[in-house]
Formats: C-alpha cells, sequence, structure tokens
C-alpha cells in the first residue's frame, strides 16, 4: 500500500456565503485550495484504482455550490463530509479558503481560512 497525493490549486468559484449583506446579495469569487492525500493498494495504470481529479473538482463544485454558508468554516465541513463520504481511501484533507475581494486598510487577498481533517 501506498500514499498518493492530489493538490487541486487556485480553484475560483463564485458565490454567496458570508454574513454581510454586500456578500449574500452580490456575492463573490472564492478561492480554493485543496489537499488530500488517499492510499493506493493497485497500482495498475487504470483510473479506477485512483482518484480521479476532473471528478474530485466536480465534487468541490458542487458542495460548493449546493448551499450558502455565513461562514467558510461551515462551508469547508461540508466540503471534507463530501469528500470523505465519497472516496473512503482518503486519510487527510486540507481545504484552504479565500476570499480574494475583502480590502482592509488596504490589505487584500490575506484571509486564509482552513480546514483539515486527518484520520
Amino acid at each position: 500500500m501506498s500514499k498518493n497525493i492530489i493538490k487541486l490549486e487556485k480553484l475560483t468559484f463564485f458565490g454567496f456565503h458570508g454574513i454581510n449583506d454586500y456578500e449574500i446579495k452580490n456575492g463573490q469569487n472564492f478561492i480554493l485550495d485543496i489537499i488530500l492525500h488517499y492510499e493506493v493498494t493497485n497500482h495498475s495504470d487504470k483510473i479506477e484504482n485512483f482518484i480521479d481529479y476532473i471528478e474530485l473538482y466536480n465534487l468541490i463544485k458542487s458542495s460548493f455550490e449546493e448551499k450558502r454558508f455565513n461562514l467558510l468554516e461551515s462551508l469547508g465541513k461540508k466540503i471534507l463530509q463530501d469528500i470523505k463520504k465519497e472516496y473512503k481511501s482518503v486519510f487527510y484533507i486540507n481545504v484552504n479558503m479565500r476570499k480574494p475581494s475583502i480590502i482592509i486598510d488596504n490589505n487584500k487577498d490575506f484571509i486564509n481560512v482552513e480546514v483539515e481533517y486527518k484520520k
């Protein structure tokens, strides 16, 4: 048995997540980075023995768009739960989420919320 790692970086989705009225009304871009570790038992050259990163992307996108959340922490938890449910071989997930449009005192793209799962 061995470990494989998938990294999906700088995934950009538009959504209405947040607690401020303008976020809920107008929406904004979110940037997600996902790191996923999983076990592989069969090392053949067939996709059936691995996690298809296109299917993983589609699952993350669906999780992101399925419901509006006030907090990024809640959104992250939903993404973790959906990945764990779909892929039983996963033993580590890290989801990093950013709101690049938030600007405070000329600081932008500086807020990151991270959720993590370890088996």
